[in-house]
């Protein structure tokens, strides 16, 4: 008895996590169908031979942001948009870490959630996405900084409302 009650509960465990992962692939296909066009656009009309990362930039319009190298091995970033591409040499622009200090040197207590390039007001950007923690009488805030991808110039901040 007690090894069909186990069978049973093994059976029912494993059914629920097959469902769970088809479930959870359906919902992401239409995500990872735009991230692998966008990759083999940026194959196609770009200089772009591997990528090592892929991540969407939501704005003003979708971006899917594509890191990799050329035939050489130089670090390179390019922005795939509906209509839009745009390549930029890694080594032309301030990397993550830049972008992460540049904010830690303007909010010192940001916890950064989310740093990625976007295209913002027609210009190539880092986002970085932080929360600064509650004071006694203040809930706590969330901000996106956006700097420039080609040298780090600060260009605004965006507080989201409390809501």
């Amino acid at each position: 008895m007690k090894i069909k009650i186990t069978a049973a509960a093994v059976f029912v465990a494993a059914l629920l996590l097959f469902l769970g992962v088809h479930f959870y692939n359906t919902i992401q296909e239409k995500e990872w169908q735009i991230q692998r066009n966008a990759v083999q656009t940026a194959y196609q009309k770009t200089i772009l031979a591997q990528v090592t990362n892929v991540e969407r930039f939501v704005g003003e319009q979708p971006y899917t942001i594509i890191h990799g190298e050329d035939k050489i091995g130089q670090k390179l970033v390019v922005w795939v948009g509906e209509d839009q591409i745009f390549t930029q040499m890694a080594a032309d622009g301030i990397d993550v870490e830049k972008a992460k200090a540049l904010t830690l040197s303007r909010q010192p207590t940001a916890n950064i959630k989310r740093m990625v390039p976007g295209v913002w007001n027609g210009n190539l950007v880092w986002e970085v996405f932080y929360k600064i923690a509650a004071e006694e009488t203040n809930p706590d805030r969330y901000y996106y900084d956006y700097y420039l991808f080609k040298d780090g110039t600060w260009l605004d901040t965006y507080r989201l409302s409390i809501q």
